[in-house]
């Protein structure tokens, strides 16, 4: 099992997602999808005007369903992966108060 860092999507039995950031041999590093997507881009003017009226997390949950609706369609080559099976063949850890 090959994971795309911050591509490929893993979800846990909750139904959360979450992208793989790093890898070190056999550990991968894991943050909450949304999270990541969140502290993609810094707040400037251009991105206000783009998205005014809009609340902050519109925008990263946007970006979120669009990759999950191309992975789902096969629009895409990424995967998404089930945590337990992600966990078979990696020593995972979630970092759950991600920040860039």
């Amino acid at each position: 099992m090959q994971i795309k860092k911050r591509g490929d999507l893993i979800v846990d039995q909750y139904g959360n997602y979450y992208y793989a950031i790093d890898q070190k041999e056999n550990t991968l590093l894991l943050v909450n999808a949304f999270m990541d997507l969140t502290f993609r881009r810094k707040l400037d003017d251009i991105y206000f005007e783009e998205n005014e009226g809009d609340y902050i997390g519109d925008r990263p949950m946007y970006l979120l369903k669009g990759n999950l609706d191309m992975i789902i369609n096969k629009k895409s080559k990424l995967q998404i992966y089930p945590l337990e099976e992600v966990e078979k063949h990696y020593d995972v850890i979630i970092e759950t108060l991600y920040q860039r």
